[in-house]
């Protein structure tokens, strides 16, 4: 057989020079260097020279604790929130969105959907819907100082990871709660990093991240895999701020890709497949395009400092973290008078700049439900005028109706000017009825936060306020107890039982 022997293919210039794609005169070039021969700063080869000293550090702390290592308070933080993120599960199963995306699953398996008994499909399919129902009724918790709502695409990939090897491998209730803390702490040391406000969909891009790690743990990948899935994972983030902005079904179909991604990387390094390592502050790693960082070091002397599942909001309204605020100045100030929306002359919100960004959006009838769900304008009439938010009031002859159109004329939603591009809150909420009286109510921790916490009997009638919404005939009092003793399990799909079977 011949060798093949590469030949410089010269290029003709319209000045009548010729160059070949080696170089001048046939001369091959040094990777990465210019003409001069001088060594070019943005040299790859330099660059891996150096290895990856960020993300070696990072894997190292990612392998460096088991379930005994975790203190009681994260652990049952963990119970709590897993808990709450299956029944916002369930509850999202209940949405058209939901029964588009299942017509256009094929791929038959072993694991359940939550909320939708008797339909299994293949683990990277399940991942892809949980993860859309997790996060498309907007009930998800999060972590607020970093913004990231940290749940969805971690519980959804590993919802498929415990169910897929039940049979086999089973994975343990303790292991389960050792990669879900990972999964939450690692897509909040990406968030809280971040020194300017979301670009990319925060939720999407930081999930992945730690949704990978916590399958990798589960896997007990070693280092150079779990560095290998690092890459993987970063090499298929996705999800922008423009399906919020439009308020488009896409929004929570990014969870349900980056579920899929973190399930796809894991399977590719499982097959020997390596990923690029220097992700993280490299030339073109997630700190160069995804987020423009603030220290790392200052993230990295935070890991576990608390274990941020300590830090987690719960959304007790399924309209946003944006708009709970809000929510929870109308619930106080009806505590103290009595009125509906006909009373109100009008509600003024004064926010920061991300919340105006999220929430500030102008009322309109043919707006989509996730629009409106992230429009202040809707939302505050609803509670001031049921005294919830139901999801089921979500659709086109609510919107189109005169009376939400008169309603969200008499919202507000004002900038306070607050020079933290991320933050959340305060928030100051000021209500003036036709009668005279005025209410204000200054809100730095709202319902669900960390501070303000719901309490366990909130929880239970938040799920099963959720079960109802997914007509799944169950008792939330029994996932409740059912995930209270998760860490005593063997096999931790029985978890997983209660809702999708």
């Amino acid at each position: 057989m011949k060798d093949c022997i590469l030949q410089p293919r010269s290029i003709n210039y319209p000045n009548g020079g010729q160059k070949s794609e080696l170089g001048q005169r046939g001369q091959k070039l040094p990777h990465g260097d210019d003409m001069s021969g001088q060594p070019n700063p943005s040299n790859p080869n330099a660059e891996l020279r150096n290895g990856s000293p960020t993300s070696d550090r990072l894997i190292d702390l990612i392998l460096a604790h088991e379930f005994d290592d975790l203190p009681p308070e994260a652990v049952a933080a963990a119970k709590t929130f897993i808990a709450d993120t299956l029944a916002v599960g369930v509850a999202g199963s209940g949405q058209p969105s939901a029964a588009k995306i299942l017509s256009a699953l094929t791929q038959r398996g072993d694991c359940g959907i939550l909320g939708k008994p008797g339909q299994s499909f293949s683990e990277h399919e399940a991942a892809l819907l949980n993860g859309f129902q997790i996060h498309c009724l907007e009930w998800d918790g999060l972590h607020e100082h970093s913004v990231v709502i940290a749940l969805c695409v971690t519980t959804a990939a590993l919802t498929s990871e415990v169910q897929r090897r039940s049979r086999t491998n089973p994975i343990t209730g303790k292991q389960f709660i050792n990669a879900f803390i990972t999964g939450i702490e690692t897509a909040v040391w990406f968030g809280s990093a971040a020194a300017t406000g979301p670009r990319f969909f925060r939720p999407s891009t930081a999930g992945l991240m730690g949704a990978a790690m916590a399958v990798g743990r589960t896997r007990s990948y070693s280092k150079p895999q779990m560095l290998d899935l690092l890459g993987l994972a970063y090499s298929q983030v996705g999800g922008t701020m423009q399906a919020h902005w439009e308020g488009s079904e896409a929004l929570a179909m990014q969870i349900g890709f980056a579920a899929r991604g973190a399930l796809t990387a894991a399977d590719l390094v499982q097959a020997g497949l390596t990923g690029p390592h220097n992700v993280i502050d490299g030339k073109f790693g997630y700190f160069s395009l995804i987020e423009t960082p603030n220290s790392l070091e200052d993230v990295f002397g935070r890991w576990g400092s608390p274990w941020k599942v300590t830090e987690l909001a719960h959304k007790p309204f399924p309209a946003g973290r944006a708009t709970q605020a809000a929510l929870t100045a109308i619930i106080d100030i009806k505590q103290e008078a009595e009125f509906g929306m006909d009373d109100v002359e009008a509600l003024t919100v004064h926010v920061p700049p991300l919340i105006n960004l999220l929430v500030g959006r102008a009322f309109y009838p043919a707006m989509s439900a996730e629009y409106a769900r992230l429009c202040m304008q809707f939302v505050a009439p609803q509670m001031i005028q049921h005294g919830l938010i139901d999801p089921r009031r979500f659709v086109s002859e609510v919107f189109n109706s005169a009376e939400a159109k008169a309603h969200a004329a008499r919202v507000h939603v004002v900038l306070n000017y607050n020079p933290d591009p991320n933050a959340l809150s305060p928030q100051t909420i000021v209500l003036k009825l036709k009668d005279g009286r005025v209410f204000e109510r200054h809100v730095t921790t709202p319902l669900g936060s960390p501070g303000n916490e719901l309490s366990l009997e909130a929880q239970i009638q938040k799920a099963q306020f959720c079960f109802e919404i997914g007509c799944l005939d169950k008792s939330s009092e029994l996932l409740f107890e059912t995930v209270s003793r998760l860490d005593q399990l063997d096999d931790a799909a029985q978890i997983f039982h209660i809702v999708t079977r």
